[in-house]
């Protein structure tokens, strides 16, 4: 008897489901919604989190020093103020201790570079002291920045050699052997060429966008930074044999003006300063999830009210009061179930096109990373929304009373 009447209640539910076709499409895409929200932004914060990640530990570095916040300044030379100051003597100092293997300062500072004097455009140029902390691609590097930064003093003469970051030389078809103008302002670009010696891939993808690398303390005196000898931080690699938490300790006490992070650290630190973007992405998860619930709760509310009249038959031709609770509770649950399936399914293309869209505007691939807790939680949420209409539909039908409809 039980198996009879779930069998009942299952067909008619079906039956009224297919019925009024705009109800079901409108209850099952709010709980879509929810489902695709809930799927995407949490699959983009994990992805956040594990690209960075991936950088960090790409750049094969321990600890990252710097000198505080390094802020945006529109209008100066470079685009970028704050760091560390007399960064070649500090990095070298760093460098002579037995638990530090290396210690490289870098600058990043925006230029403007271009195969002619004419198609200028602005870089992200990244200033190194050699060219042996990041993967040359093709061609060779530039060697240390001895040439022009000798003994403490800027008298030398710059080779005028750079390395051009894949992304960089797609854009501007340029190679190694090429000649590029390059400078911190137009009018000293449109004057000055560099020859590019190599090219690497590196900052480009640490950075997430077009890049070129050269000489620190060139691009100290390109930019106006080499009276005060200023690099943006001093990343470094301890000893193998060293605890890389006992050198943070001890460098922190040392050198108590400079914030020291590892790798971990220095990734929360980034997130950190986000953490508005993440909030914000929080909040729409939960109105996006809100809106699923409610559009299906007020669908099924409505459906009670618009058709008291049927219910009320069936009850009054002898249908009980639990099978008509259990109809309209049905469709509520259906909602949920196909909701679930179909922002399950959207899912992975919505993925792939946010992933195409965050390539080109960031640099960055696989931003968008679905995991199964990722759509176990989308899966949730949908049965979640469809209990709710369920169990609000349900008692507004166990309420019709037959005798005041057909009285009517």
């Amino acid at each position: 008897m039980p198996g009879q009447r779930l069998r009942a209640v299952l067909g008619l539910a079906a039956s009224r489901l297919r019925h009024d076709r705009t109800r079901t499409l409108l209850a099952v895409l709010g709980v879509t919604l929810a489902v695709i929200s809930t799927t995407l932004l949490g699959s983009l914060g994990i992805g956040v989190v594990d690209t960075g990640q991936q950088k960090f530990d790409a750049a094969d570095r321990d600890l990252w020093i710097s000198g505080g916040p390094t802020r945006i300044s529109p209008g100066s030379l470079g685009g970028f103020e704050g760091g560390i100051v007399d960064a070649h003597a500090v990095s070298q100092d760093l460098g002579q201790r037995e638990t530090i293997k290396t210690a490289a300062p870098l600058l990043f500072q925006t230029v403007y570079v271009g195969t002619s004097p004419d198609s200028l455009e602005t870089v992200a140029a990244v200033g190194v002291t050699g060219d042996g902390g990041f993967n040359i691609a093709s061609g060779k590097g530039f060697g240390r920045d001895t040439g022009f930064y000798n003994n403490g003093a800027y008298n030398g003469t710059p080779n005028q050699n750079l390395v051009l970051g894949t992304q960089l030389q797609s854009q501007v078809e340029a190679g190694v052997g090429d000649q590029l103008h390059i400078g911190g302002t137009i009018i000293d670009a449109r004057q000055t060429t560099y020859n590019v010696t190599g090219t690497t891939p590196t900052f480009s993808k640490f950075l997430g966008t077009s890049t070129v690398v050269v000489p620190l303390a060139e691009l100290q005196a390109m930019t106006g930074k080499s009276y005060t000898d200023q690099a943006s931080l001093i990343t470094v690699d301890v000893a193998d044999n060293a605890d890389v938490t006992a050198v943070a300790n001890r460098l922190e006490s040392e050198y108590p003006q400079y914030t020291i992070r590892t790798n971990s650290e220095q990734l929360q630190a980034v997130v950190g300063e986000r953490i508005l973007v993440v909030a914000a992405g929080g909040v729409l998860v939960a109105l996006a999830v809100l809106a699923g619930i409610v559009l299906t709760v007020n669908l099924l509310a409505l459906l009670v009210f618009q058709e008291q009249d049927a219910l009320a038959a069936l009850r009054a031709v002898g249908v009980s009061r639990s099978v008509v609770v259990g109809l309209v509770a049905t469709q509520g649950l259906c909602y949920g179930i196909l909701g679930a399936i179909t922002g399950v399914l959207i899912t992975y293309p919505a993925a792939a096109i946010l992933n195409r869209i965050a390539r080109k505007l960031v640099g960055f691939e696989g931003l968008v990373q679905i995991t199964p807790r990722v759509l176990a939680a989308g899966a949730i949420i949908a049965i979640i929304a469809g209990l709710s209409s369920a169990i609000v539909a349900g008692w507004r039908a166990a309420n019709v009373s037959p005798l005041a409809m057909l009285n009517r």
